[in-house]
């Protein structure tokens, strides 16, 4: 059974607590402490009546009557009887000369014990040790401290009394007044009237809260069915939105099963929705596909893996009449109601599948009908100008010049299509190792120096990290540290290095590669990795360029799982940079 702890108890509990405390402080902090003060000071008070007398006691000593010492002892003694248990006068050499016979009490736990030196300017005459007891001051203190105590725990009560019936008053009747009202509303009872609470706090707040929130109930109430018209007009429109969508939009439960089927996949599939919904998915699937969906689906039902969940996957379906195409798929999983809800979107891809083939036919004819003969005439143009020896008229040579360089910017173009052709179809097998990176840097700074050369600029390494290992293709790699390099030469002023570095964080490596040219345009800056893009970055030299050189960069770096950006400031220079993982330690 679960106990009930209502406001008043609430209210009443710290009001008990605090009580409790000032109790506990009394007895064990207040009093102790206001004790050990009067043990203090009935101390000193009997230290003060010694000291009184002193001048007495050293003139006895000086004449060495010791019958007159022993008077003022012993009628020291007769005066505070009450207090004083034994007393006993030392000379300077400690020998006792009062009291002769007398014994010292037994200790008791109100005896004390006071010492004082007898000492005129800094003369010592002698010693006097005190045997008093302080009982009848300490019952007197001990009377004082509890009449104390028990006045303010009194007081307390009657502050805490009249602060419950207050706190009662202010939040324990409203409050109740507000729950009896919501009760009512909690059972559809709209009509009820609130009752007036005049209160400018915070319960008053919440009463004129309730007050609104009932009034504002009632009118969706008077809204609610044009509400649900609204809905139903919302629902017609969304059902005639997956009913026209070209996309075949399926969704399935946790077994597999079709629970609907919009009119672009009846017209992929060839399927009416009628005879598809509450069959298994894998009746779209071919063979090999359907085979592997059970064990599919119960990966992803024990730890959360698919191969298709999220991620867009080309595969292949069959229509009704068995024929397979191919198709774009994603799958996307929600929760409802407790159970899974998978939502697929398919593509027919057949058109773009047809598109890709002309255009792998088109980069093969490339290949072989450009790439050949443009090889040929290059060779032949290289025997003219340097095989041959050939004293050409200045003119002749002047247009074989051109011819060759039109022919290598020919041959660049015609391999950087084939490279991206390549990259985009997943042709290209990485080869992938752990190498170190700072070596890396450096032999590609030797390859390249040469051609920085061409534009009176160098390559210098401001910071490489040592012993950092990533793992990635180093051909690949290197293409594209080449790319950035003849980039930033390019563009780089005459006689200003190009920086390269490196930067950690977080277990990724940074390797950037920094001009000090004039920056990158705002313009060109969103297209800047896209095919065929080159800024305008109004230098008078010719840089030159396919303007393929970043977009397959950004296919190497993504393919090795990094990542390529840049940083530029128009008049400052421009940073390149790709990100890879540093390989763990093992």
């Amino acid at each position: 059974m679960q106990l009930r702890f209502g406001i008043r108890k609430k209210l009443l509990l710290p009001l008990l607590l605090g009580q409790a405390v000032i109790i506990c402080v009394l007895l064990f902090i207040w009093q102790p402490n206001q004790l050990e003060k009067a043990k203090q000071d009935f101390i000193q008070d009997q230290t003060n009546i010694l000291k009184t007398l002193n001048p007495s006691i050293i003139q006895n000593m000086l004449a060495n009557d010791l019958a007159e010492l022993h008077t003022i002892f012993e009628n020291s003694q007769i005066i505070h009887q009450n207090e004083w248990r034994y007393i006993q006068l030392n000379d300077p050499d400690h020998k006792q000369l009062y009291p002769i016979f007398s014994s010292k009490p037994k200790d008791t736990n109100t005896l004390l014990k006071i010492k004082i030196t007898i000492e005129e300017n800094d003369e010592v005459f002698g010693y006097i040790t005190l045997h008093t007891d302080w009982k009848g001051a300490k019952n007197k203190e001990l009377k004082n401290i509890y009449q104390l105590s028990i006045f303010s725990i009194f007081l307390f009560v009657i502050i805490a009394a009249f602060s419950f019936i207050l706190q009662t008053s202010w939040i324990f009747t409203p409050i109740t007044k507000l729950k009896n009202i919501t009760s009512q509303i909690s059972k559809g009872n709209y009509t009820t009237t609130f009752p007036d609470i005049n209160s400018n706090d915070e319960i008053g707040e919440l009463s004129q809260t309730f007050k609104l929130m009932h009034e504002n109930i009632k009118a969706y109430q008077n809204n609610l069915q044009g509400t649900l018209n609204v809905l139903e007009n919302e629902g017609k429109r969304l059902r005639a939105i997956l009913d026209t969508t070209p996309d075949a939009i399926i969704t399935l439960n946790k077994l597999g099963i079709i629970q609907s089927f919009n009119h672009g996949a009846e017209n992929i599939f060839e399927y009416n929705s009628d005879e598809i919904i509450g069959l298994s998915i894998k009746i779209l699937m071919p063979q090999d596909f359907a085979n592997s969906h059970d064990h599919y689906m119960e990966n992803f039902k024990n730890n959360g893996e698919s191969f298709v969940v999220g991620k867009n996957r080309e595969l292949f379906g069959k229509k009704k009449n068995g024929n397979e195409f191919p198709i774009d798929v994603v799958f996307n999983v929600k929760e409802i109601n407790n159970e899974l809800l998978f939502t697929g979107v398919i593509r027919d891809i057949t058109e773009r599948k047809k598109i890709d083939r002309l255009k792998d036919e088109f980069v093969a004819t490339v290949s072989h009908e450009l790439r050949t003969p443009l090889t040929a005439i290059k060779g032949s143009l290289d025997l003219i100008t340097k095989g041959f020896n050939l004293k050409l008229p200045e003119q002749a040579a002047t247009m074989l010049d051109v011819a060759n360089r039109n022919v290598e910017r020919l041959l660049t173009l015609i391999n950087s299509i084939l490279n991206v052709s390549k990259l985009e179809s997943g042709e290209v097998n990485f080869m992938l190792e752990p190498f170190e990176i700072k070596p890396f840097i450096q032999n590609t700074i030797e390859l390249n120096q040469e051609y920085a050369k061409k534009y009176s600029t160098t390559f210098k390494c401001t910071w490489c990290h040592d012993n950092i290992m990533i793992t990635a293709d180093i051909d690949r790699l290197e293409q594209v540290m080449s790319n950035l390099l003849s980039n930033a030469a390019k563009y780089s002023p005459k006689d200003i290095p190009v920086e390269i570095s490196t930067s950690i964080d977080n277990g990724i490596l940074r390797v950037s590669v920094k001009d000090f040219g004039p920056g990158i345009p705002e313009d060109f800056q969103d297209t800047l990795f896209e095919k065929f893009t080159q800024s305008d970055s109004g230098d008078t030299r010719e840089v030159g360029g396919t303007g393929l050189g970043l977009s397959i960069s950004k296919m190497i770096i993504e393919n090795l799982g990094g990542r390529i950006g840049f940083e530029t400031s128009i008049g400052k220079g421009t940073t390149f940079y790709f990100e890879l993982p540093i390989n763990k330690e093992k």
